[in-house]
């Protein structure tokens, strides 16, 4: 195997694996299941935290959440993360190539994974591709449309009840124009894609390169109109999304997945006309998953079920090398290591855990002042530390910032830990020494 591959690291954020049929679910791929004739699939790839930027801090460091700290606490959100994010010493896979004297570039239409939030240290150049900015959907005027209804039928009968004749052209060509502009950039089923892939098609693919993409389609939103209100009023319990919307939004997201095959299929073509293809190690994973009330909790961040930290992981080595199958998990923190064995002339065992953890420490989310008095709610609901842990087919999911257990599982399927005392307890000394130093309580029997 040539010890000097090019790779291309490909993040399908917000992509649960379950969603896939190549794990047997309901969104046909062709394009990544071709791909996968030539790849080792990974049956038990966990991701170490259930939102972007930890998530990704970990893949190019190798780290989990509370080794690089660059996550959220009580007291810092979004943003805030940067500090941390700064203050950071650990090498990046970015920094790693180059010191091999690879070429490196990113392309991200994930704000939270930009320039912005200093993942571009290590590449020679960093591309954020603004998806949203285009459509101009938070302007005065959709402000005021969202205020008077959901369609352009509602806000005319509305306008007219209102006496507001003058305005009802004002707000049709505003219709008329938001129409257009979602029919050039395909939103929201195109987040980005089309534009990547336009830029892929110009980039430099020679020897000794290494590629990092990430694809926002299956991130919400899944529709133009805004559902702002509603998942705040979710989240914040005012007024829970219902089964029925859950699922029509997921038949969303699974529509995203199929369209955003064809964006892989273009990315592969691409690849493959440069004459790079079968040189280049390709791994194709996600930063995390999405709920759609499988546990009364929709989209992701804050909680540990299967649906958000379960991923996909997807791996073609250089020339379509093969391994033996192994038993155990694949965190995606070790995705660099994996690469420095590959590159090393070594196999895939670096990539294998006995077992796996993921991690959360509180709410991702600043509550619009609106949802102010709600603020206690969201406090006793999401602001706790949480752990999971997998070993051996069991899954021990817990709020440590209580003790509560809430998840144990045996093969993905709920059971009770009395009758799995050995490995109830196996795993809960696995999450003590995890948690280390930290305070975290665990949960007795």
């Amino acid at each position: 195997m040539d010890t000097t591959p090019n790779v291309l690291l490909i993040v399908l954020d917000t992509m649960r694996k379950s969603i896939l049929d190549t794990y047997n679910g309901p969104a046909k791929m062709p394009n990544l299941e071709e791909l996968t004739k030539n790849s080792m699939v990974y049956e038990n790839a966990i991701s170490p935290a259930p939102w972007t930027y930890p998530s990704h801090v970990s893949i190019f460091t190798g780290l989990y959440p509370s080794e690089h700290n660059v996550h959220e606490t009580f007291e810092a959100k979004l943003y805030d993360l940067n500090k941390f994010h700064q203050a950071l010493q650990a090498e990046r896979l970015s920094e790693y190539f180059h010191s091999l004297g690879y070429t490196t570039e990113g392309i991200s239409n994930n704000i939270m994974v930009s320039p912005q939030m200093l993942f571009d240290r290590g590449f020679d150049s960093f591309y954020m591709i603004d998806y949203a900015r285009p459509l101009i959907r938070e302007s005065k005027i959709i402000k005021e449309v969202r205020g008077l209804g959901k369609s352009p039928k509602e806000v005319f009968f509305k306008l007219l009840k209102k006496g507001r004749i003058i305005d009802i052209s004002r707000f049709y060509l505003y219709f008329r124009y938001l129409k257009k502009m979602d029919k050039l950039y395909n939103f929201p089923m195109d987040k980005g894609g089309t534009l990547t892939n336009n830029l892929l098609s110009y980039s430099m693919w020679h020897e000794k390169s290494f590629k990092f993409i990430n694809f926002m389609e299956m991130h919400e939103p899944y529709e133009t109109v805004s559902h702002g209100d509603e998942i705040f009023k979710n989240y914040t319990g005012i007024k829970k999304i219902s089964q029925k919307r859950a699922d029509y939004l997921k038949e969303k997201y699974i529509k995203e997945a199929q369209y955003l095959d064809s964006q892989i299929g273009s990315l592969i073509k691409t690849l493959k006309s440069s004459g790079f293809y079968d040189d280049t190690m390709i791994i194709i994973t996600a930063d995390h998953g999405q709920a759609f009330n499988e546990h009364g909790h929709m989209y992701h961040d804050t909680f540990l079920y299967d649906e958000i930290i379960r991923v996909p992981l997807i791996i073609k080595y250089p020339n379509s090398k093969k391994f033996d199958k192994k038993e155990g998990y694949q965190s995606t923190t070790n995705i660099f290591k994996l690469i420095k064995s590959v590159l090393g002339g070594g196999d895939d065992s670096a990539l294998i855990t006995e077992s796996a953890f993921s991690e959360s420490y509180g709410t991702t989310i600043v509550l619009p002042d609106k949802y102010a008095d709600t603020a206690d709610f969201v406090k006793n609901k999401y602001e706790k530390a949480r752990k999971a842990v997998f070993k051996n087919g069991f899954k021990l999911n817990v709020n440590g910032t209580d003790g509560i257990i809430e998840e144990f599982t045996k093969d993905g399927k709920d059971v009770d830990p009395k009758e799995y005392e050995k490995e109830f307890k196996d795993l809960v000394n696995e999450l003590e020494i995890f948690a280390g130093s930290e305070t975290f309580k665990l949960p007795a029997l």
